[in-house]
């Protein structure tokens, strides 16, 4: 079940990755698959969690509760992904976007300790290297809870990618560590890690990374050519806090119900 689920993952993983490649060469499908995609992941992580409880027959220790609650809200973050992807927006979306990354961060507060204190007591080197990876999961949740703060949120980032710096330098020297007799990269131990750590981690420095390049205009930029650009850019107003409502709407909001209406008027004729 476990090696199902791994693959299940991977393949919608591979999905998520060929919908930004799509976006980025402006075929229209590719959020649809990006969208598609978090939301598989968001219901595979929600049946993990299930299967654990069965599993256990309802005897749960403190790492069973850590893992579950981590996945919770992992599955939460990706439907709201999702949800961002087909651009459906829900009520008060915008402030458990924010909610969830410190819930995240409070979560993996506990399994940092415990993998950390575990650690140290056989490799003390590779727990130290935990203690920068974590640290840095950590700043780039804080990063996502912030963007509404634009300032805030690329300061928050730009630390995050310097905390994680040993981290890096230990993976490109491929130091080895001595585990309970094997041998072992900082990068290994983490991915082998029952949590998702390591993929959230993946995740952050990938869009650190295209940020910068597309910044710079090395790569293109994901966009949606379904949708104008002008209500991109009025959603994005909207999701870092440039903007506030009126009348109880964003203007992105009112730019959507005036160009369905139009959309309508066009196709009645």
């Amino acid at each position: 079940m476990i090696k199902l689920g791994q693959l299940l993952q991977s393949l919608l993983l591979a999905l998520i990755v060929v919908g930004i490649f799509a976006a980025m060469a402006r075929n229209a499908y590719g959020f649809d698959l990006i969208g598609s995609a978090c939301m598989g992941i968001a219901v595979l992580f929600l049946f993990q969690v299930v299967w654990k409880v069965i599993g256990e027959h309802g005897i749960l220790n403190r790492s069973d509760i850590q893992e579950m609650a981590e996945l919770v809200l992992l599955a939460f973050l990706l439907l709201l992904f999702g949800l961002r992807a087909f651009y459906i927006y829900i009520d008060f979306g915008e402030i458990m976007l924010y909610s969830v990354p410190v819930l995240l961060l409070v979560v993996y507060t506990f399994i940092g300790y415990d993998r950390v204190t575990l650690t140290k007591k056989e490799n003390a080197s590779l727990g130290q290297n935990l203690i920068f990876f974590y640290s840095s999961t950590g700043l780039f949740l804080l990063s996502l809870s912030t963007r509404f703060n634009a300032l805030w949120s690329m300061i928050l980032g730009v630390a995050a990618v310097m905390v994680a710096m040993p981290f890096f330098i230990s993976i490109l020297r491929r130091q080895q560590f001595e585990i309970k007799g094997k041998s072992t990269t900082s990068f290994q131990f983490v991915v082998a890690s029952k949590n998702k750590a390591g993929l959230l981690f993946i995740f952050f420095i990938s869009s650190a990374l295209y940020t910068g390049l597309s910044q710079f205009d090395l790569i293109p930029e994901i966009e949606n050519s379904t949708r104008p650009k002008n209500y991109i850019e009025l959603i994005n107003q909207a999701e870092t806090g440039e903007e506030k409502k009126t009348d109880g709407k964003y203007h992105h909001e009112k730019y959507k119900e005036a160009m369905n209406k139009f959309l309508e008027r066009h196709g009645n004729k």
